[in-house]
């Protein structure tokens, strides 16, 4: 891995543009400590050491219950406030091991430019959370971006593309698209950065999610933003997004998400 990182930074200008797409699905299994090939074949091996090291990320974050605070918020001409929506759970297991969402704090909702729909709340639980879903790999398509500087710190930059264009009627099935950025020394996500789609009738922002480190060696998510201007045939909306996680604890248990408090369809 240390000779991967060192040829990295080494490379030219040419090296760090953006490489063909890599399907996830199509990446050879490779640990992250396997030896390195030739450089023309870094790339390849960086995503596949990321795809195995998120793997493992994954299983970790599984293992923990946490708390979520939401706090969607739409955004007058003069910068005011006009609304808000409020939504502060726990994430917790069931007694059959299933994680799921309760609701510790959730006023009625105060905006009336949009609607917060049964899609936005799921990409908080998921694309805004975690990124793209390592466990479909066949739906995505990565790209190696090379190194970048974030915050002072180089990283290494992932892009992520849908394989296939999302179907606008099929809005339950959620993409994230957009960008990651994984520490060169442990390949673990930092940042993510983009959106999710489809969209159709809809609209979603530009959100970031940052991890940081909270449990032994592995980076966790601790907060998602957006600010951003949605634009609907009617009408543009200046929409604002701030949730933190935190209170994460371990339970030993194999879980999947199910949301307990859904709204209604459009």
């Amino acid at each position: 891995l240390l000779f991967v990182l060192l040829v990295i930074f080494g490379l030219s200008a040419t090296t760090s543009a953006q490489q063909p797409p890599i399907v996830l699905s199509d990446l050879p299994s490779v640990s992250v400590d396997t030896e390195p090939p030739p450089p023309p074949h870094v790339p390849a091996m960086i995503l596949s050491g990321f795809v195995s090291t998120e793997n493992r990320t994954r299983a970790v974050l599984s293992q923990h219950a946490f708390k979520r605070d939401v706090l969607l918020e739409t955004i007058g001409l003069d910068g005011m406030v006009t609304g808000q929506y409020i939504r502060n759970s726990q994430f917790t297991f069931d007694d059959r091991g299933n994680r799921v969402e309760r609701v510790l704090f959730h006023p009625p909702s105060t905006i009336r430019e949009m609607r917060i729909t049964k899609e936005d709340i799921q990409d908080l639980a998921g694309a805004q959370l975690l990124g793209y879903d390592i466990f479909e790999a066949g739906k995505y398509k990565l790209s190696f971006a090379g190194p970048e500087i974030i915050h002072s710190r180089q990283l290494l930059a992932i892009d992520v593309s849908a394989a296939s264009p999302p179907n606008p009627h099929r809005m339950r099935e959620r993409y994230f698209v957009g960008r990651v950025w994984i520490d060169p020394l442990n390949l673990q996500i930092v940042k993510v950065s983009g959106t999710v789609e489809p969209q159709g009738k809809q609209r979603f922002p530009r959100f970031q999610t940052w991890r940081e480190l909270l449990s032994g060696s592995v980076l966790l998510p601790t907060r998602t933003e957006a600010d951003d201007v949605l634009h609907f045939p009617n009408q543009d909306v200046h929409y604002r997004i701030a949730v933190r996680y935190y209170d994460y604890k371990r339970f030993s248990s194999a879980v999947s998400i199910t949301d307990l408090n859904v709204p209604a369809e459009k």
